[in-house]
């Protein structure tokens, strides 16, 4: 993992390096456009904050040394205080306030006037150690005036990148959840044990917004697994009958997910499938699997009655109303927060109780509590 984002952190901080090139090329406007910004912002999204306060402080005294651009003192020097701050920032915040778009966005502007202030009290002392003179009127063209297109570009890019990075790229997973997720991990080192030739499939069902999906990518890489998600098998739009929608359960297409998913892992096959786009509400672009020993399955539903006894373990994701809500306001929003309470929880909760998932389940794991319920 620290070689995984010790390595993304590195190719931030070439882009760092090269990325005022790039923008040198464009007359008028090209030093406005903040390059090194952009590299330092996404490195403490995807990196976390301790990466992106490093990358962030050494890019501007590193291309300075190597091109004498920026001039090292006290230009490159404030600027390394300023980087550093948006880094941290981004890392520090968005952990904080969580991935949804309004979240994305309020800690980005966050980091940004963050750094610019870090910006102005540094470039003040050095200035006044240079003997040159820094006002505030210097402080404010310099830092909003004439960074508007850099600023425009920043909120315009950096959260759609982000959103588009995997979550199992993104920042560090807590100590709390290592913890949390301990039985999980026991109990498949056991399976590995006990089952050396067939495939071993574990399904991860429970509350959303319990740590499903982060408990999936938690075990795809401690065991290089197979990780297959239900999102990707909710019903497309003409499947969505009024006769469907009232079935427990119904509202996943488990009869392709079984068809082209559990079926070939139990045989040991390479398995093809096209996601579920819900942008467009048909199936997207096609995923090819090859076999692994061991294969996750997460997501709601995920223990379908139809599928039968096909599962080697178990477990469902517990998690109380209060905190639920709380962890999808943050990962959704306040609007999609409302369909959810509406829509989505409410048959979830139908489906656990009329199949009993959560008793039938090997392994419960609380949100706040760790181990096997």
């Amino acid at each position: 993992m620290n070689t995984k984002k010790m390595t993304t952190a590195a190719f931030f901080m070439a882009l760092g390096v090269l990325l005022p090139f790039v923008t040198g090329q464009i007359p008028a406007i090209g030093n406005m456009l903040l390059p090194m910004h952009i590299p330092v912002l996404l490195c403490g999204y995807v990196c976390g904050w301790q990466y992106g306060l490093l990358v962030g402080a050494l890019l501007p005294l590193f291309r300075s040394m190597l091109f004498s651009m920026p001039v090292l003192f006290p230009t490159a020097c404030a600027m390394a205080v300023e980087l550093a701050v948006y880094g941290f920032c981004t890392g520090i915040f968005s952990k904080k306030l969580g991935r949804s778009w309004g979240a994305l966005y309020l800690s980005l502007i966050g980091a940004m006037l963050c750094g610019r202030a870090a910006w102005g009290i540094a470039a003040l002392a050095f200035n006044r150690m240079a003997g040159a003179a820094f006002t505030w009127q210097v402080f404010f063209v310099q830092a909003f005036a004439k960074a508007v297109p850099g600023i425009i570009i920043q909120l315009a890019l950096i959260p759609a990148i982000v959103k588009r990075i995997p979550v199992e790229n993104q920042g560090d997973l807590k100590k709390s959840c290592i913890k949390r997720f301990l039985p999980v991990i026991e109990a498949i080192r056991k399976l590995e044990k006990e089952e050396q030739e067939k495939p071993i499939l574990v399904a991860i069902d429970g509350k959303c917004a319990s740590g499903k999906t982060t408990l999936g990518y938690y075990l795809k890489k401690e065991f290089d697994a197979n990780l297959f998600h239900m999102d990707d098998f909710f019903l497309q739009a003409h499947q969505r009958t009024a006769e469907r929608l009232a079935e427990v359960g119904g509202n996943v297409d488990y009869e392709r997910f079984k068809k082209e998913v559990l079926e070939p892992v139990e045989k040991g096959q390479t398995v093809s499938y096209q996601r579920f786009d819900c942008s467009t509400m048909k199936l997207g672009e096609t995923e090819t699997v090859s076999p692994k020993h061991i294969n996750i399955i997460e997501g709601s539903y995920s223990e379908h009655p139809s599928f039968g006894d096909c599962y080697d373990l178990k477990v469902f994701m517990e998690i109380n109303q209060e905190e639920q809500i709380e962890n999808i306001r943050k990962r959704n929003g306040e609007e999609k927060l409302k369909v959810f309470m509406e829509r989505w929880i409410p048959m979830e909760e139908i489906y656990f109780h009329t199949f009993e998932i959560k008793d039938k389940s090997d392994l419960v794991i609380d949100w706040k509590k760790p181990g096997n319920l």
